[in-house]
């Protein structure tokens, strides 16, 4: 008798489940002389789940689709159900953006959120991982807040070219990495896999305001009409 697991899904060879079934009864009827035999219930019932799950699998598969198309980042933005916080302000004699040629460099941004710190401390003290990616994730969104406001509209960024994440860290920490997918996650989610980006990540005894980390990034951009290099 075959195992639920070979009774639901497609066979290598792309037959469905009725094909399996149908041949597999043919079979037995031929070994039992003639006589009609019938499979057990469960393979219809694992046949009836598995294309009950196609619209499903269809309308995630659109909506993926509708995501990582060469539509416009706010668009994308919006798809993903992603508000952006209002933009952070300077700590010092500083401004947060600049851009020259085809380049946007922004200061580094915390996870600040209504000018307060959302998550503070220190990874591999009073912070796990999950925390470490919450915080560098709520940091590039205010990345991505500052380069709305400098240039107006989100569509202007073609692609994250380096992304640099300091983690503020025990000497025993070794996570970075993991923590830094926090922030890399969201990018390649909005500019999709194709695009990349290279990343530069490490640890530091102590961050501004305590916050746990900063993200540094740097964008290219479409041609602008008023550059702040000029």
């Amino acid at each position: 008798m075959e195992s639920k697991a070979r009774l639901s899904g497609r066979c290598h060879s792309g037959r469905t489940m009725l094909d399996v079934v149908a041949s597999r009864r043919q079979f037995l009827i031929a070994t039992a002389g003639g006589a009609a035999v019938s499979l057990p219930m469960v393979a219809v019932a694992a046949e009836s789940e598995w294309e009950s799950q196609i619209p499903n699998q269809m309308k995630a598969k659109q909506r993926m689709n509708r995501i990582t198309t060469k539509d416009g980042l706010g668009s994308r933005l919006s798809d993903l159900g992603i508000v952006l916080p209002a933009p952070p302000t300077p700590l010092g004699a500083y401004v947060e953006a600049s851009d020259t040629g085809n380049l946007l460099f922004l200061s580094g941004t915390l996870p600040v959120v209504n000018r307060k710190l959302a998550i503070a401390g220190r990874l591999g003290e009073n912070l796990s991982v999950k925390e470490g990616q919450q915080a560098a994730r709520i940091a590039s969104l205010n990345a991505l807040a500052v380069a709305k406001e400098h240039l107006g509209d989100l569509d202007q960024l073609k692609k994250l070219v380096k992304l640099t994440v300091l983690i503020a860290t025990t000497e025993q920490f070794v996570d970075h990495a993991p923590v830094a997918d926090g922030a890399s996650d969201l990018f390649v989610k909005l500019f999709g896999p194709e695009a990349g980006h290279v990343r530069l990540v490490y640890g530091v005894q102590s961050l501004p305001i305590g916050a746990p980390v900063i993200v540094d990034v740097i964008f290219e951009i479409k041609p602008l009409r008023h550059s702040t290099s000029q």
